[in-house]
C-alpha cells in the first residue's frame, strides 16, 4: 500500500487541478444554469472518463518510457481550442431558460468526453501528476491504479460542483452568467494557446 504522505498529496493535487477554474469547469456552470444540475452531469460523467482514459493512456506510455505522448501535445490544443470556443458560443447563445431534455444544444456525455480530451489543462495535470506521484514510486503499477481511481472520484465531485454551482444561478441572471462564462472560457483558450506556443 502506499505511504499515507503519498495518498494526501495525490488527493491535494487531483483537487486543485479538478476543482480550479478551467474549460471543463466552465462549461459544466454553464451547463448546470442553463440547463439544471442533473442534464448537466451527464457532460461530467463524459469529461471524468476521458480524463481517466487520458491519465490511464499517457500514464501507461510514460511508464513504459515512449515519447509519443509529447508530439501529440500541440494539435491537441489547436483542436480543443477550435472546439471549446464553438461550444462557448453554442451555449452563450442558448441564452436562458431549460430546454427540452433531447436538445442538441445540451453538452452530454460525449461532449465532456471530446472537451476533457482536448483540453490542455488535463493533459498538463496528467503528464505532472505521473512524473510527480507514479514514477518515483518502487511499485508505479499499484500507484497508477491507486492514483487512477483517487483522481476519478475527486474529479467527479469537482466537476460536479461546478455544474451544482452553475445551477443555483437564477433566471433573471442566466444571460449575464452565461456571458461571464463565455468570456472567461475565451480567456483561458487565450491561455492554453500560449502556453503551448513555441
Amino acid at each position: 500500500m502506499l505511504p499515507l504522505e503519498t495518498l494526501l498529496a495525490m488527493c491535494g493535487f487531483a483537487l486543485a487541478s479538478s476543482a480550479t477554474p478551467g474549460p471543463v469547469n466552465i462549461i459544466g456552470a454553464m451547463t448546470g444554469a442553463t440547463h439544471g444540475a442533473p442534464r448537466a452531469l451527464r457532460f461530467v460523467s463524459g469529461a471524468t472518463a476521458s480524463f481517466l482514459a487520458l491519465l490511464v493512456i499517457v500514464g501507461s506510455g510514460m511508464l513504459i518510457g515512449t515519447e509519443w505522448v509529447l508530439a501529440l501535445a500541440g494539435p491537441m490544443t489547436l483542436a480543443g481550442s477550435a472546439y471549446l470556443l464553438w461550444m462557448a458560443c453554442g451555449l452563450l447563445r442558448g441564452g436562458g431558460g431549460n430546454p427540452a431534455d433531447s436538445d442538441p444544444r445540451i453538452p452530454g456525455f460525449w461532449s465532456g468526453v471530446v472537451v476533457q480530451g482536448l483540453n490542455l489543462k488535463a493533459w498538463l495535470a496528467v503528464f505532472s501528476s505521473i512524473s510527480t506521484f507514479v514514477l518515483p514510486l518502487e511499485d508505479r503499477t499499484t500507484g497508477m491504479a491507486v492514483f487512477t481511481i483517487l483522481f476519478g472520484a475527486i474529479c467527479w465531485l469537482s466537476l460536479a460542483a461546478w455544474a451544482w454551482g452553475g445551477a443555483r444561478i437564477g433566471q433573471s441572471q442566466m444571460r449575464v452568467f452565461n456571458g461571464i462564462m463565455a468570456l472567461i472560457l475565451a480567456l483561458s483558450v487565450a491561455g492554453m494557446l500560449v502556453q503551448a506556443a513555441p
